[in-house]
């Protein structure tokens, strides 16, 4: 199979991965149809993440040993299952099933999906057009995302908060058959074949903890993109506290897609624009910090929509790029394991993080909002970015 072929089945991938028809009402699907509180809806996540923590190395070490595309396949076979038990069951415990469900998924998927891009494209001595391709996959997905949101929010407004979790089960099993369709790259069987588990589990964890760079760019890309995440939990309810309508959630959560796409299109000319590496990325997470601050100091739909623009677009953009020089330093043979590393770090890190801002979010949003953007302060004070062993190449998306 010649790599075109791998490429487009990783863009069709990744505007099937896009459509989530639930993210326009997610917060009051949890509250309004789940009747629980927002405490129990950040428990929820991290029980996820728990989950997600447990099985991060081992799916990591399936992708390395059997092969990336049935790690996806199967991945994305679990992320359907999910859909359909979230949205057929109205109850706390049937939410935490599905959960698992969505953390199995979401671990067999995680790093293996860009590992599979990755070494199809090193297969090809196609490598440098990774970034070009990653990144044109990245607007893709949020080109869908902007076409389901309102759709989305359109349906729960309809017919029931429910139903965007069902029709979003669908592209998740088309998923499934269309990973299958891709070839494994040989590559991959070459170098993983007669290595034992534990080696491969080994060698991913050691890559990221002795390897300073790399745990520098994966622990500060983690804490500032806290933001990004938090944002889409915060930003609902506290819309329903100024009154806002669920059926334009779904117009506000595209506008997020919307800036994500512009900056992640225009990376080289704001990477140009600040004259450093080093420089681009502080003064994003300045950026975002002050977004937040703005939600803090006068909380409104202006400011939600401010922040969602500078999060959606800034903050993605910045992780993404931290991603693409993060692929740099890991050996392909352990790519995918080592990939599963960073995103088991991250993973331990919201399961801290996830109860506590629920709880207080049940208090206060905006105090949840403070505690967020004192994580990115602290990200930005004691974690400093560094780019000496990383490849001076232009991001070209």
């Amino acid at each position: 199979m010649k790599t075109i072929g791998i490429t487009w089945r990783y863009y069709i991938f990744s505007f099937l991965s896009g459509l989530s028809f639930y993210t326009a009402a997610l917060v009051p699907f949890y509250t309004n149809w789940g009747h629980i509180s927002l405490t129990q809806v950040q428990f929820l996540q991290a029980w996820l993440m728990i989950w997600a923590f447990v099985l991060e190395i081992p799916t990591g070490v399936i992708a390395d040993k059997f092969g990336r595309k049935y790690s996806v396949a199967i991945g994305c076979l679990f992320i359907f299952i999910s859909f359909l038990v979230y949205g057929t069951f109205p109850y706390f415990m049937a939410f935490l099933v599905a959960e698992f469900f969505a953390a199995l998924g979401m671990a067999l998927m995680s790093g293996a999906s860009e590992a599979l891009l990755y070494d199809s494209l090193k297969e090809e001595n196609k490598t440098k057009d990774f970034k070009n391709i990653f990144g044109k996959s990245f607007s893709i997905g949020q080109i869908s995302a902007i076409i389901s949101a309102p759709i989305g929010g359109y349906i729960a407004s309809k017919y029931g908060l429910n139903i965007p979790m069902l029709v979003t089960s669908i592209p998740a099993l088309i998923s499934t058959l269309l990973i299958l369709t891709v070839k494994e790259p040989s590559i991959i069987k070459i170098k993983s074949a007669n290595t034992r588990y534990s080696e491969i589990a080994k060698n991913g964890i050691n890559s990221l903890i002795k390897n300073k760079q790399l745990m520098l760019l994966a622990l500060n890309g983690i804490l500032i993109y806290t933001g990004v995440y938090f944002v889409i939990w915060l930003y609902q309810p506290l819309l329903q506290q100024l009154g806002v309508n669920i059926v334009y959630f779904g117009f506000i959560r595209s506008i997020f897609s919307v800036s994500g796409i512009i900056f992640a299109t225009n990376l080289p000319k704001f990477e140009k624009l600040f004259g450093s590496r080093k420089n681009y990325f502080n003064l994003t997470a300045i950026t975002s910090i002050l977004s937040l601050s703005f939600i803090i100091i006068y909380p409104s739909i202006i400011t939600i929509i401010l922040a969602i623009i500078i999060l959606g677009g800034i903050g993605q953009a910045r992780f993404m790029a931290l991603n693409s020089y993060m692929n740099e330093l890991v050996p392909s043979a352990q790519r995918a394991t080592s990939l599963s590393a960073i995103s088991m770090l991250n993973r331990l890190i919201l399961i801290v993080l996830n109860p506590v801002v629920g709880y207080v979010a049940d208090q206060s949003i905006r105090g949840a909002f403070v505690i967020i953007c004192i994580i990115s302060i602290l990200a930005v004070i004691i974690v400093p970015l560094h780019f000496s062993n990383v490849k001076k190449q232009t991001i070209k998306l």
